[in-house]
């Protein structure tokens, strides 16, 4: 394992090299500036003027971005709080009982993430710049700042789109004003998840009953041709509607007892194993999955787990427990769109300078003492927060190694 991760970290690092280089000898040829592009090392950026006077349209309504800018920053404030608080309690969990703990910093890559493949990260990673800087770009124009260009970026491997203000006029502008610029981006990232989770709970119909969702290799469920995403319709005659059902009828079981269970591709009789969890309890070896109220989706820490599960592995919204209205592969894209659009727009509120959320802590400073006070602070905290941001990072990279 560790020899095919020093190889594929190597030929990504060849790929990298030649892709940049190829950069270098494009520019050199075609003097890709008089295109608009700037490239440094690493680093290749293009501006453009195209767009400004679209953006200008939509920013007419003056009054409702102001609003809109408003309600960003109360929310966008309350998120920082929040994301912040979550990063120190899961170091606290990290360094007091490493076996709870779980990244609270993820990598968003395809073949890092379960499930994640590169259409859907492609598609998500665009909605992400679109609805992000877009939104900048409409509070800039709304509230009468100049942008000076849009474009689009490429750091490493990393894409990037972005708005141009003029930074002379942004910085001389109230604080109000910069708040609602830097507050707006991820709030309206935010929302467009909200959205698409929406649009996902309408197009799913869940399905009655509870579905096999895991299998432990070698245990009775394993040898007895128990399939992932079979419904257990009972067992012993115990109707089975929620995987709670099938709980409470396992506690009572004991090793070595035999059990009727009832699947949808028939009756199949299995003699239970020892449990390697419970002493002198019964063990199927499988784990039920039944599709959850859509009603439970109102409460804001179940979209929070629904995306963070999603991350590692733990899918909420599975083809085994729903139906769907469209295909597949679109509530895949859909169902990314609404991760990504959370995750980094949460991300992107952490209150550490180049992150919106730095310059929004950087504005509330100024408020209550000096600008080069509040740009010291603002520093600070911004290296206390990269380093709790790489002591999260370690439960995901240790299970990559």
């Amino acid at each position: 394992m560790a020899t095919e991760i020093i190889i594929i970290l190597v030929a990504a690092v060849l790929v990298l090299v030649s892709f940049w280089a190829a950069v270098g000898l494009i520019n050199r040829k075609y003097d890709l500036s008089k295109h608009g592009f700037s490239i440094s090392p690493g680093l290749l950026m293009w501006r453009t003027k195209r767009g400004l006077h679209f953006m200008d349209r939509i920013a007419q309504a003056k009054l409702f971005w102001r609003t809109y800018g408003t309600l960003g920053v109360i929310l966008g404030i309350t998120l920082m709080v929040f994301v912040a608080a979550n990063l120190v309690l899961n170091l606290i969990i990290l360094a007091t009982t490493p076996s709870l703990a779980v990244a609270g910093v993820q990598l968003v890559l395809p073949g890092i993430v379960p499930g994640l493949t590169i259409i859907p990260w492609i598609i998500g990673i665009a909605t992400v710049l679109i609805v992000h800087e877009l939104s900048h770009g409409f509070l800039l124009r709304a509230q009468g700042l100049k942008t000076e260009s849009v474009g689009g970026l490429l750091f490493l491997v990393i894409p990037g789109a972005f708005v141009e203000p003029n930074e002379k006029e942004l910085a001389r502008a109230p604080v109000l004003k910069r708040l609602r610029v830097f507050a707006a981006g991820s709030f309206s990232n935010v929302l467009f998840s909200l959205l698409c989770l929406s649009i996902i709970l309408l197009l799913l119909v869940p399905k009655p009953g509870a579905y096999v969702f895991n299998i432990a290799d070698g245990y009775p469920a394993d040898n007895n041709d128990i399939d992932l995403g079979m419904r257990i319709h009972s067992i012993d005659d115990l109707e089975i509607n929620i995987p709670d059902d099938f709980q409470k009828f396992m506690i009572q079981t004991r090793p070595g007892e035999n059990v009727r269970v009832l699947t949808s591709d028939g009756v199949k009789f299995i003699t239970l194993a020892q449990s390697p969890f419970y002493e002198n309890r019964g063990f199927l070896g499988a784990g039920l999955y039944s599709a959850p109220s859509r009603w439970i989706f109102l409460n804001p820490l179940i979209i929070l787990n629904a995306s963070f599960g999603e991350l590692l592995g733990n899918t909420f919204f599975h083809q085994y427990v729903y139906d769907a209205m469209i295909p597949w592969a679109a509530i895949d894209v859909l169902k990314w769109v609404f991760v990504l659009n959370l995750g980094i727009g949460l991300f992107n509120l952490l209150p550490a300078v180049p992150l919106d959320g730095g310059y929004i802590i950087r504005g509330i400073l100024e408020k209550v003492t000096s600008k080069d006070k509040a740009i010291v602070i603002s520093r600070a905290l911004a290296y206390f927060l990269l380093a709790l941001i790489l002591a999260n990072l370690i439960p995901g990279i240790l299970r990559m190694i």
